[in-house]
């Protein structure tokens, strides 16, 4: 198995490379995937992408609710980011080869030798800074230990003397309170030795390894391939027969791509409705400060509207708290005026739906 370089680009491409700072999405059965954190956030805050997250790690509590890498992205969006110049999609095999016997050895002494290799770096570093603990410290301790040792026998003559002075006025005889003296001064003495041998540390102790770390690319394995179906996608056509991206196809799906544009192109960022009973939701800023503002239907061209379906749209949109938004795509008899404008605002309108006193 070979590891490609970052910008996505296979070894065995015949493709134009994608030109610098343009971002790498890799398909993977026709789904656009993003494997780089510092990527989704750029295209998080600079263009107005999020994806949905998708990634899950065994064993790790509330997963359903946190997920992580890689970021799935809508089709839509694809096709976006693609067509704006922002990305380039690189498709990945859909039946990688299983790796040989030969293949699986080697790969398992390399990575045993780099665990062994981290785990001594690991042992050198922990010892190299114990060693100049114990060097400090015995810098340090002869001084210390001269204090702590006039602090101890000042606190303890100050305390036998108390003794001796509550004993005069006891029931006790002399004799009683010399010896009771003598074993209270012994003991704490007996401390004092035991608090100085706890203090200096144990260089015989063993050793415990504090694990290895694994680093792990932010983009997936390319295995080499000279098939015409894994080379580097830049241009997006309109009517797109691809096999590894077949987005826009139909016409519909060629209507949700100039709506999606042109959401895009006013400031709004588009999320998936369905479970709104819509299309798209739409938002007015980013998601994470902002609720949605719409949940939209698509209509492409002469499709019939029913009465109860505005009415049920309208109270959908009002009883979740949103508006209703049509948004109308028809590419019939339209011609453009100047050749190469690619404003689609003339064939696209949007209305939008509210219930009143509903909700």
């Amino acid at each position: 198995m070979v590891e490609v370089p970052k910008n996505g680009e296979s070894s065995t491409s015949n493709s134009k490379s994608p030109k610098k700072g343009s971002i790498p999405l890799y398909l993977i059965n026709g789904v656009a995937t993003l494997w780089d954190a510092q990527v989704a956030a750029t295209l998080h805050c600079k263009h107005n992408i999020s994806g949905l997250r998708a990634g899950t790690l065994p064993g790790v509590a509330q997963q359903n609710g946190f997920l992580g890498l890689p970021i799935t992205s809508m089709r839509e969006e694809t096709a976006y980011l693609v067509q704006q110049g922002i990305a380039h999609l690189v498709p990945l095999s859909k039946f990688p080869t299983i790796p040989t016997k030969e293949e699986i050895q080697k790969h398992t002494l390399k990575r045993i030798e780099r665990i062994k290799k981290l785990e001594l770096e690991t042992r050198i570093a922990e010892n190299d800074k114990q060693q100049k603990q114990n060097e400090l410290f015995e810098k340090g301790g002869e001084k210390a230990k001269l204090k702590r040792e006039a602090r101890a026998k000042a606190k303890a003559e100050k305390e036998a003397k108390m003794r001796a002075e509550q004993a005069e006025e006891s029931l006790f005889d002399d004799s009683n309170v010399a010896v009771m003296l003598k074993n209270n001064i012994n003991t704490d003495t007996n401390m004092i030795d035991q608090n100085q041998q706890s203090i200096i540390p144990n260089s015989s102790s063993n050793y415990v390894s504090s694990g290895y770390f694994l680093p792990i690319p932010s983009h997936p394995v390319i295995l080499p391939s000279t098939s015409s179906s894994n080379e580097i996608i830049q241009e997006i056509p309109s009517n797109n027969n691809s096999t590894s991206f077949s987005f826009p196809k139909t016409q519909r799906d060629k209507g949700l791509n100039k709506i999606f544009t042109n959401l895009q192109k006013k400031g709004y960022r588009i999320g998936l409705g369905p479970r709104f009973g819509g299309e798209y939701l739409i938002y007015p800023g980013d998601y994470l400060r902002y609720h949605a503002h719409f949940t939209s239907q698509i209509l492409i061209n002469d499709e019939s509207i029913k009465p109860k379906e505005l009415v049920a749209w309208g109270r959908l949109g009002t009883g979740t708290k949103k508006a209703g938004l049509l948004c109308c795509y028809n590419d019939q008899d339209y011609e453009k005026v100047n050749d190469g404008d690619d404003d689609d605002d003339d064939q696209i309108e949007y209305y939008s739906l509210e219930w009143a006193n509903f909700g």
